[in-house]
């Protein structure tokens, strides 16, 4: 997580003033963006216990439960979203992306990351019986089949270790046209 998603979400995060971290587990996303000049970062997750150890960490970002397919925010509330390692874990994630489209500014960066590793009880049938390779390409068609989106932008990420890849895969709110 330190060596390979921190860094990713530093270099994606820097710049933007309002972030949400879907699925922020205990807050490390969140307390990065808060570190690196954003005025207003939200971590959500679905998770009572996750929030609460999230909320007890020092670092200045607001923690709310909540699921990514209702987000209870305004549109256009955002300038970028993050999700590191909760696709495997969203059941209706066509809403998920449909939504956080809903809340990103006009032209503004959703970034996602999973690796092949996952939480067994946890992760969704369709994840669980498919290779990286698949999810790859499910991610990226999730963005080409919901309104709102430019292309996907896909990528493996260097890993320190063999057999621990890291994938991302990057879409922009679309502008009106």
């Amino acid at each position: 997580y330190e060596e390979q998603i921190l860094p990713l979400a530093a270099r994606e995060l820097t710049g933007f003033d309002r972030i949400l971290d879907v699925g922020c587990g205990d807050g490390q996303i969140s307390r990065l963006a808060s570190r690196l000049g954003a005025s207003r970062v939200v971590g959500i997750d679905p998770t009572w216990n996750q929030v609460r150890v999230a909320a007890e960490r020092d670092g200045g970002p607001v923690f709310a439960r909540c699921g990514a397919a209702e987000l209870p925010f305004a549109d256009a509330t955002f300038d970028a979203v993050v999700a590191c390692l909760v696709f495997e874990h969203i059941r209706d994630v066509d809403s998920a992306i449909s939504e956080v489209a809903r809340v990103l500014r006009p032209g503004a960066p959703f970034v996602c990351t999973f690796s092949n590793r996952c939480f067994p009880t946890k992760a969704i049938r369709g994840w669980l019986a498919t290779d990286d390779g698949f999810h790859v390409q499910l991610v990226a068609e999730y963005f080409r089949r919901s309104t709102g989106w430019d292309q996907p932008r896909i990528d493996q990420r260097p890993t320190p270790r063999p057999g621990d890849p890291l994938f991302a895969v990057w879409a922009h709110r679309s502008r009106p046209s």
